[in-house]
């Protein structure tokens, strides 16, 4: 459930950039929903530490363990990030000139950055501590890394390499999301937290609001007043109160998964599966059927076109989503029923 929540919200973000924005209500709507949405890779950052909670330091010294979780990671960047990159130079969006294109290639290859950072994470399997008391230290360690660090970026006058570092590609770097990962791993090993989210939701919605404000709203809104471009875009996901938000959200989730799943019925519980399994995949394919549709809602007559104000963009808009998810699993699909899954969408081969 977590996993197929995240996965829509990035989809969402994605979908979110196509519609008209320029005044009124849709300059307020789309990027709202963006920014609601900047909880989703944190999501898979959390999941990927609590999935990976149980591994022991026995397990992660076999060539086996590292071969299975890099090959679902790099293997598939290595494939798509020349398939994006051949589709940018021949649509004339890019230069073939290396010179000009290698910060796309070091920032990631675009939003395939995530294949890149999560083996970052894996490798820390190697030294995180394997008790639950220590894992909770842990937590309080990795989360002042990640947070001092996010304020550093956008707080502090940074200049040469440091700017470089923390502001061009603080995005795939992981200390910036070693405190996802970390409660990721903790909420693995006490799993009464999550059983328990909703008694502490409250206390940690206001910690997380307040935090909010402090840093971007009104005269106070320190992050505002020094590096506000810093926090837009890729950035966004490395808010420093993001971390909060993120914890409340994952545990409500997972606190709330068995009730809608039930409620849901028999297609729901499919349609998540399949959106989980499938996550991966849907997560790097879905923009190719937003570079193909997305023109044509833009150019569209009413009511699909994207052109329009509120309410008429919202059917267009809805189109794009479910368009992007569904055509971004039916070809992982055919992908993982391929020889080539490994390479493409880093699930197990399926018949």
């Amino acid at each position: 459930m977590v996993r197929a929540v995240a996965l829509l919200l990035v989809v969402v973000i994605h979908c979110a950039a196509w519609p008209a924005q320029r005044s009124g209500a849709p300059h307020l709507l789309y990027p709202g929903l963006t920014l609601a949405s900047q909880v989703s890779v944190p999501l898979f950052v959390v999941l990927s530490g609590l999935l990976l909670s149980h591994v022991g330091g026995g397990q992660t010294r076999r060539w086996a363990f590292w071969r299975r979780r890099l090959g679902r990671t790099v293997g598939p960047w290595v494939c798509w990030a020349a398939v994006f990159f051949a589709i940018a130079v021949l649509g004339a969006h890019m230069s073939p000139n290396p010179v000009r294109t290698w910060g796309w290639w070091a920032g990631g290859a675009g939003h395939l950055y995530f294949l890149l950072l999560i083996p970052q994470l894996y490798l820390l399997l190697l030294v995180w501590p394997r008790g639950r008391r220590a894992s909770a230290v842990a937590l309080v360690v990795a989360g002042a890394v990640q947070v001092g660090l996010q304020l550093l970026r956008v707080l502090a006058p940074l200049h040469g390499p440091a700017a470089t570092i923390l502001l061009d590609f603080g995005f795939e770097e992981a200390p910036l999301w070693v405190g996802y990962f970390a409660l990721g791993i903790f909420l693995g090993r006490h799993q009464g937290w999550l059983g328990s989210g909703a008694r502490w939701a409250p206390a940690v919605l206001a910690l997380a609001v307040a935090s909010e404000v402090v840093l971007f709203v009104g005269p106070v809104g320190l992050i505002a007043r020094h590096w506000g471009p810093w926090v837009g875009g890729t950035g966004a996901f490395l808010r420093p109160t993001l971390l909060l938000t993120t914890a409340l959200v994952f545990t409500l989730l997972w606190w709330a998964a068995p009730a809608l799943l039930g409620r849901g019925g028999r297609g729901m519980r499919r349609v998540v599966a399949e959106g989980s399994r499938h996550s991966l995949g849907i997560y790097i394919v879905h923009p190719l059927f937003l570079l193909v549709v997305g023109p044509q809602l833009q150019r569209a007559p009413a009511p699909l076109s994207l052109e329009q104000g509120l309410p008429g963009s919202l059917l267009p808009f809805a189109v794009l989503v479910a368009g992007a998810a569904v055509s971004g699993w039916w070809v992982s699909r055919l992908l993982a029923a391929s020889r080539w899954t490994a390479w493409t969408v880093g699930v197990a081969p399926t018949r």
